[in-house]
């Protein structure tokens, strides 16, 4: 899943990230990137959780696509 999402083009994640349904893809990507290995800190983990409720999910999708826009990548940590 994170290199499948990593390798689509910035547009492309950039709308799989708008906050309608971000929240759903922002979850995924968290959680996918603790299993995988690929950022094994807890705090991913539980910010990963937190994105699957609809409101916190909404506000952290919109933390996404800003760090998507801006550095052309989702923040793993983003406290």
């Amino acid at each position: 899943m994170v290199k499948w999402f990593d390798s689509l083009d910035k547009v492309v994640r950039i709308i799989l990230l708008i906050p309608f349904w971000g929240w759903i893809f922002s979850a995924i990507y968290r959680i996918c990137t603790y299993a995988e290995g690929t950022e094994k800190n807890v705090t991913n983990l539980v910010v990963g959780i937190l994105c699957i409720i609809p409101i916190i999910g909404f506000i952290l999708s919109i933390l996404d696509l800003v760090s998507t826009i801006t550095d052309d990548k989702v923040k793993y940590v983003i406290f």
